[in-house]
């Protein structure tokens, strides 16, 4: 059989740094099939993606994928070991996976993997040593890189979780090793300006000669300088947004030009958020049963919180020092689309993943889906309606929890530009 390579992604957008991955995971490993598992419509930062899935499913079709499927939402929306850990399981229980490719700023396996064996260890010196970093007050990032230092770690691995591609290829070396899969491991330097960086390409860079990858970021923040319309209009790139065109696959360009993309700002969430926190402090519900909400923190909502704001200024009023904009945004997506600790804990006791979603493939890749069918250890869900008869009681637990968050981005879309796009149970499989 074809090797075939597994890419975890939220493709928020589909840029040329992207395409490059796909491109040179193939070039270099010699996978012949490139499955994506990609998030739903809300991403691991804590906020709803660009653009509704099928078209970023579209996207990534156009941009190299062969089979894509959706990291069910609480996952997707989760920390970055939830995130990792789900993307991983899905891959793994296909069965078929031979390696897991992903993209890094220092572009070697050697220190993401040393620092993936310190961590998936927790020994009982490292736990020692981030509860103390953590009682001073340092983030959870910066207290996790002092305990690492404390329990001997080299120059090379602390360096490594400076870089935010490279802490996330931690998680993903981490639940490799944690869940016992023989899928190798595979990176892709990263190409192109910083992960943070907001510019579309960098001064005296750029042109056909010489591409700068720009980071979605800064596409993101371009697009929706372009959105400000009241009412709001789909987005549409006609002449003049070359920049932001040359940063997008060429085959992609149809898409941004035929006014069918219909983007979604975080403060889109404003009212439903507003509406959800008021309702749980009427209701006395705790806010700490919430994934990712600790006693502190929940305190801290209480507080701040109450008086009905923009989603992002919601975000600024309760972040601190030691809460970083991405953790506080994350937890109140979570308060959002009520996704519970308990129910994370037992996703993650059942192994996270409990079946795969399949959005999209290219006709092409028959072969690939027949092996996946042969080999996978999870259902295989082609139809929403085949779920009930398919999924376990818990595996549809997730399944329902995943749906309702695609149905509120869904409604979001509604009260933005005033289009019902078609519910999770009538949505078809794309096909190219």
């Amino acid at each position: 059989m074809a090797k075939i390579a597994g890419i975890i992604a939220e493709y928020d957008p589909f840029h040329l740094g992207h395409q490059y991955q796909i491109q040179e995971t193939r070039r270099q490993t010699g996978a012949e099939y490139i499955v994506a598992v990609m998030s739903g419509n809300f991403v691991q930062r804590g906020e709803p993606a660009i653009f509704e899935k099928s078209e970023r499913v579209r996207m990534a079709l156009l941009g190299g994928a062969d089979l894509v499927l959706e990291l069910p939402a609480p996952f997707a929306v989760g920390s970055a070991e939830d995130f990792a850990s789900g993307g991983i399981s899905l891959l793994h229980q296909l069965g078929a996976v031979d390696l897991v490719s992903f993209g890094s700023e220092c572009g070697r396996l050697a220190p993401l993997m040393g620092a993936a064996r310190l961590l998936a260890e927790e020994t009982a010196p490292f736990e020692n040593a981030l509860k103390g970093q953590l009682r001073r007050g340092l983030t959870y990032p910066q207290a996790r890189a002092a305990a690492m230092k404390a329990c001997g770690a080299d120059q090379e691995i602390l360096q490594a979780l400076k870089s935010p591609n490279n802490l996330l290829g931690i998680e993903y070396c981490k639940a490799l090793l944690r869940q016992g899969s023989a899928m190798e491991s595979f990176t892709v330097k990263r190409e192109g300006l910083g992960y943070h960086d907001e510019r579309l390409q960098s001064e005296g860079q750029g042109g056909a000669s010489t591409p700068v990858y720009a980071s979605a970021s800064a596409l993101r923040r371009a697009i929706f300088s372009l959105c400000q319309d009241t009412p709001a209009r789909p987005l549409v790139l006609s002449g003049g947004y070359d920049q932001l065109l040359d940063q997008l696959p060429p085959q992609l360009h149809p898409l941004y030009t035929s006014g069918q993309l219909l983007p979604i700002h975080p403060d889109d969430c404003s009212a439903i958020f507003n509406y959800q926190l008021l309702s749980c402090i009427q209701e006395k519900i705790p806010l700490e049963g919430f994934s990712d909400i600790s006693p502190q923190l929940a305190g801290r909502i209480r507080q701040c919180c109450t008086r009905p704001r923009a989603f992002s200024e919601q975000i600024m009023a309760v972040k601190t020092r030691q809460y970083t904009y991405t953790r506080i945004s994350r937890s109140l997506l979570h308060l959002l689309l009520s996704i519970r600790e308990e129910d994370m804990a037992q996703y993650r006791r059942s192994g996270y993943c409990s079946y795969a979603r399949i959005l999209g493939f290219k006709r092409s890749a028959a072969p690939l889906l027949r092996t996946i069918k042969e080999k996978s250890a999870i259902p295989l869900i082609a139809k929403a309606a085949d779920a009930q008869k398919s999924l376990s009681p818990e595996a549809l637990k997730l399944w329902a929890q995943d749906i309702y968050c695609s149905h509120v981005y869904h409604g979001l879309v509604q009260q933005r530009y005033r289009i019902t796009l078609p519910d999770e149970y009538r949505r078809p499989i794309l096909v190219l």
